[in-house]
């Protein structure tokens, strides 16, 4: 089965990071300019500002690698529920789409297509479902064509279609010119 591997990174304190923290600690105190002093003996320093980041950081990326983890794991014991036959077709048709990245959330959509029929088994492989629609069958669920706008540049066919607006349309030959 087709797996991509997440890469880990770690969490880089730099100089534009600490000037970030201090600028937002410095709006906070001029928000309330008459509180800023009491504001600022509660404020933490930078450093402990950065530390909670690292620790935040290191606790986010191992829930979010338990959360992937957990995704492959139903992703396998679904594929394990199913006939060997389908089983073979989709992992075929996993392994050989390689627009699919080998992520647990689009091997999980994938069979969740194939649920809901989506996606189908022919000829031993699987396919979608349906490419195109007729257009006689696209007639019947939507009803006809809208009719197509001129745009910009399309023909007025009367001289009614002219007036905009709250103003009174003009006659042929009057002088509207402003002096």
């Amino acid at each position: 089965m087709r797996f991509v591997r997440r890469p880990r990174c770690a969490y880089i304190v730099t100089d534009r990071k600490r000037s970030a923290a201090a600028r937002w600690q410095r709006r906070q105190r001029e928000c309330f300019p008459l509180l800023g002093t009491l504001i600022a003996e509660a404020q933490p320093s930078i450093d402990d500002v950065m530390d909670k980041r690292v620790r935040n950081w290191i606790v986010t990326e191992q829930a979010n690698r338990d959360r992937r983890a957990a995704q492959w794991r139903q992703a396998r014991r679904d594929l394990a529920g199913r006939d060997p036959t389908v089983r073979q077709a989709l992992l075929a048709y996993w392994n050989g789409h390689r627009w699919l990245p080998g992520d647990p959330s689009y091997l999980l959509d994938m069979l969740h297509g194939f649920d809901r029929r989506r996606l189908v088994l022919l000829n031993g492989g699987v396919v979608p479902y349906r490419i195109v629609i007729p257009a006689s069958e696209a007639i019947a669920a939507f009803g006809s064509a809208k009719p197509v706008s001129g745009g910009w540049f399309s023909h007025r066919t009367s001289k009614s279609s002219r007036q905009t607006g709250p103003y009174k349309p003009t006659q042929e030959g009057e002088n509207h010119d402003r002096r």
